[in-house]
């Protein structure tokens, strides 16, 4: 692994604060890395608590951030439950949105660090990405709202022993009573893969590009944990094709003091 992190751009880790440092993969063993090889690397950090605080080094997963941010709490409320019963959210928003938060830091420090050289430390939390929505800035929808969006999708009932994907069957049949059309064969927002697993409708990429050629999509269907022997996965990209010169353009190389730049949520 430190052979392989010799040459990274990028290095991103989801382990709890000071587990990785145990390996000497800690954000400061990797800043001496970059230091001494002279360009800087962008070291992305996800974890569930946060870098600080009473609870940062507890493990903890999306399930866990939903319920320590309240918003178990509120889905329960906006379905009815009104003794404090607790029901996940039926979309892992703070799993996206962690994610979300550390590759748009990853590009940016990536762009910075092309222009001002240096090292980079991007941070998500999942348990500060569950909590976002629930401030006042973002705001919760009104009772009479919730109330609407209850009685037009007819939700099956829910309950607190319900697993994430379960919720969201529960979401998606929902949708299909009232947008039947959007789940079509022939809907504009579906894509078919078959796989060795069968036939797989999925959601199309929300991006799109003036270049629809160069805009995201599926190209295989999903696969199940452990389909593959991890000696059958290649890691090798197009780029391993590319000349030297490219290699350096592609890598975005640059030359600078070894400096950090936190980047919090």
């Amino acid at each position: 692994m430190k052979e392989l992190v010799k040459d990274a751009d990028v290095f991103v880790q989801g382990y709890r604060p000071g587990t990785t440092a145990r390996y000497g993969l800690g954000l400061q063993n990797l800043l001496e890395m970059a230091g001494k090889r002279g360009r800087g690397i962008v070291y992305v950090e996800e974890n569930c608590y946060g870098p600080d605080g009473s609870f940062h080094d507890r493990p903890g997963w999306q399930q866990v951030a939903d319920a320590a941010s309240g918003c178990a709490y509120v889905t329960g409320r906006s379905l009815g439950h009104e003794d404090g019963t607790c029901v996940l959210p039926a979309l892992p928003a703070p799993d996206m949105m962690t994610g979300l938060v550390g590759a748009i830091g990853a590009v940016m420090a990536i762009r910075d660090r092309a222009r001002d050289g240096g090292s980079y430390h991007v941070f998500g939390s999942l348990l500060a990405a569950a909590a976002f929505p629930l401030q006042p800035e973002i705001g919760l929808y009104s009772p009479e709202v919730v109330q609407k969006c209850n009685e037009r999708f007819e939700w099956d009932a829910v309950n607190p022993a319900l697993f994430v994907l379960e919720l969201l069957d529960v979401v998606l049949r929902g949708w299909k009573r009232v947008f039947p059309e959007h789940f079509a064969a022939d809907s504009p927002w579906i894509t078919t893969l078959a796989g060795p697993w069968g036939n797989f409708q999925l959601l199309k990429p929300v991006l799109r590009l003036a270049d629809s050629s160069s805009s995201p999509r599926w190209l295989t269907a999903p696969e199940p944990n452990c389909c593959h022997n991890s000696g059958t996965i290649s890691w090798l990209c197009p780029e391993a094709e590319c000349t030297e010169p490219q290699q350096e353009q592609h890598r975005g190389r640059g030359e600078g003091d070894v400096t950090q730049i936190d980047w919090e949520i």
